[in-house]
């Protein structure tokens, strides 16, 4: 991702509708298998690797859970984390990362994957699998639908989008299965592609990101909305379509591991 954005994620991040939101969606996951860890094994404090970390908004809230970790490929964001008082964060490339063999009970990838810097999605994810001990969770937020790549994505260096059959198909042959598994944000999927085929395609302004600063009672009510979709998911209801797709999986122990390389297609 180009420089720039990371500084402005580190900006917007603690308040923007569009983080706050998913946050709040990972914590509930995260809440529930710590809640389930206490009564079974007598186990509160969880071990997390936030894989891709970014500017670290996200380590700063899975404090609370126990002990987290976080990588990313990019010096300015691991620098930005150390901004916030995180510690346990370092520079690594998931391409080259050399997984520890079962030591977190959750994993959390937030939007990375996607990237162009990916060279094997499927392979990370199989990293991701062995890093896990048995039955831990793989939570990942993921965009969705090739038919909304845009500007946005040449911005933000991304090259892949997602799709729910295709992504749990390739998740099982890594050894995975879905906890609960749904696309996100529905309005926003008619927006893109009203963006998409009604404003860029007879644009001429340079690729850049959405992340822009928005009037304070705007991002209230996008986060009001985030926020009851989040209720509808969490309740176990899918929603058929989004702008990005959310995974909570969890790992089969003794699953064998296909790493193979797939191209999504819409």
């Amino acid at each position: 991702m180009d420089k720039n954005e990371y500084y402005k994620m580190f900006q917007f991040e603690n308040d923007y509708w569009w983080y706050r939101g998913l946050h709040e969606l990972v914590l509930h996951y995260v809440e529930n298998i710590r809640n389930t860890n206490a009564k079974t094994h007598n186990q509160q404090e969880l071990k997390i690797l936030d894989a891709g970390c970014g500017t670290g908004r996200m380590m700063e809230l899975l404090a609370p859970y126990g002990k987290v970790e976080g990588i990313d490929y990019s010096e300015d964001a691991v620098n930005l984390c150390k901004n916030r008082g995180l510690e346990n964060v370092r520079r690594d490339d998931l391409n080259t990362w050399a997984a520890p063999a079962e030591i977190y009970d959750v994993i959390i990838s937030n939007d990375v994957i996607y990237n162009s810097g990916v060279e094997d999605d499927m392979a990370v994810v199989g990293k991701f699998h062995w890093a896990l001990k048995p039955n831990g969770l793989l939570i990942m937020n993921l965009p969705a639908f090739k038919a909304l790549q845009r500007k946005h994505d040449i911005a933000v260096f991304g090259i892949r989008r997602y799709r729910k059959k295709r992504t749990l198909r390739d998740l099982k042959k890594i050894g995975f299965s879905s906890v609960h598994t749904s696309y996100r944000l529905l309005p926003l999927f008619f927006i893109m592609l009203l963006q998409k085929y009604l404003l860029e395609r007879f644009s001429k302004k340079k690729a850049e990101s959405d992340l822009k600063l928005l009037p304070p009672a705007m991002n209230s009510f996008l986060l009001r909305l985030h926020r009851l979709e989040n209720k509808i998911i969490t309740r176990g209801i899918p929603l058929p379509l989004g702008s990005s797709l959310f995974l909570v999986c969890k790992k089969n122990s003794g699953a064998t591991k296909d790493t193979k390389k797939h191209e999504d297609v819409f």
